[in-house]
């Protein structure tokens, strides 16, 4: 499963709620797992397993986020 990382400011903790509520929106969809939760500096980096063949409409949902296959 691919991972998909998605960074978020610590000053803006309401984007990183909405893209946790994104998150359990897709959950409903897909297998979406959240990995990891880890603060890196000012940075929330949020890790999600996404499968295959699921990875077009996760990255819809978060269009500046990094894949790492």
């Amino acid at each position: 499963m691919p991972l998909l990382l998605a960074y978020f400011d610590l000053s803006n903790l309401q984007g990183f709620r909405e893209a946790l509520e994104k998150v359990e929106e897709i959950r409903v969809l897909i297998p979406l797992q959240v990995a990891n939760i880890a603060l890196e500096g000012e940075k929330i980096k949020l890790v999600l397993h996404v499968p295959t063949s699921s990875l077009n409409l996760v990255r819809r949902a978060f269009p500046e986020a990094v894949v790492i296959a």
